[in-house]
């Protein structure tokens, strides 16, 4: 049995039936994020590349512990966005097993990824955000 405040389940009441406003806001919610995380691939990617850099590449001078964060967004990242866009509970799951362990990964590399903690951090504050909307449609839905 699927929860009360899956987005996918929300589609199957009546027609015209009327979402609730804290569901609504978690399936808004989850295409924002879908749209961040298809920047965070292209900024993913076109560091990879080597896009703008010249003939030496920002990417080969990182460390180790930053090069595997950006292969995982880079890799991981579409497949969720994809997913948190369908409003899917896979989505979901995987955008947060790839969050936690870019979070780790970032947290664990000494020196190099300035940037990338900056964007361990925003990680951290969008599954928050998502557990707190969660946590509202669920309460919501109980009424």
């Amino acid at each position: 049995m699927s929860s009360p405040y899956d987005p996918i389940d929300a589609t199957l009441g009546p027609a015209g039936a009327r979402m609730p406003l804290w569901q609504s806001r978690v399936i808004l919610y989850l295409r924002c994020l879908a749209g961040f995380l298809m920047v965070k691939t292209v900024y993913s990617w076109t560091l990879i590349c080597g896009v703008w850099d010249g003939d030496m590449s920002r990417f080969e001078m990182i460390s180790l512990a930053a090069k595997s964060a950006v292969i995982w967004a880079a890799i991981m990242n579409p497949v969720a966005a994809v997913g948190l866009w369908l409003g899917a509970s896979w989505g979901v799951v995987l955008w947060l097993v790839t969050a936690m362990v870019q979070i780790l990964i970032n947290a664990s590399a000494p020196e190099g990824v300035g940037r990338l903690m900056i964007v361990a951090a925003l990680e951290t504050i969008l599954v928050a955000g998502y557990a707190f909307l969660t946590y509202k449609a669920a309460r919501e839905s109980e009424r």
